[in-house]
Parts: C-alpha cells; structure tokens; sequence
C-alpha cells in the first residue's frame, strides 16, 4: 500500500478529472474514485483529531487505546 496524504489525494483527484476530460474513464467510474478518495479523506482527518487530543496529557491518561484491542478474541 501506498502512503497517502492531502496532497496524493489530490493529485488523484485531478488525475481521475483529466482522464473524465478525455473521456478514458466514464462518470460512474469519477464517481466512484471521488467516494473511495473521500473515505480516505475521513481517516486522515480523524487521524488528525485524534493526534491533537492525544497531545493533552489528560485526555491520552484517561482515553482507550482501542488500537491494541484484539477484537478477534472476543467472545461472540
């Protein structure tokens, strides 16, 4: 998997517009890139948020690490 950030994002976006342009890709196919690049917008910017309460030292004492939960061995 490849690192991604605003700018790769972007980038992709822009990709995907001029490939619409020269009509290389259809409008569903735009559509559905511009979703999947919106869901990944999302986690960064959770990421975001979560790396700036994380900072306060009160709030990372008292917060879940839900990042090192093992949720497979949970019972069903």
């Amino acid at each position: 998997m490849m690192p991604v950030n605003t700018k790769s994002m972007f980038a992709t976006l822009c990709m995907y517009m001029e490939k619409l342009d020269n009509e290389e890709i259809n409008v569903n196919q735009a559509n559905a890139m511009a979703k999947l690049i919106g869901q990944a917008n999302n986690l960064l910017v959770y990421e975001l948020k979560r790396a700036a309460l994380m900072s306060n030292t009160e709030f990372k004492k008292e917060h879940r690490s839900l990042e090192l939960k093992v949720f497979d061995t949970l019972p069903e």
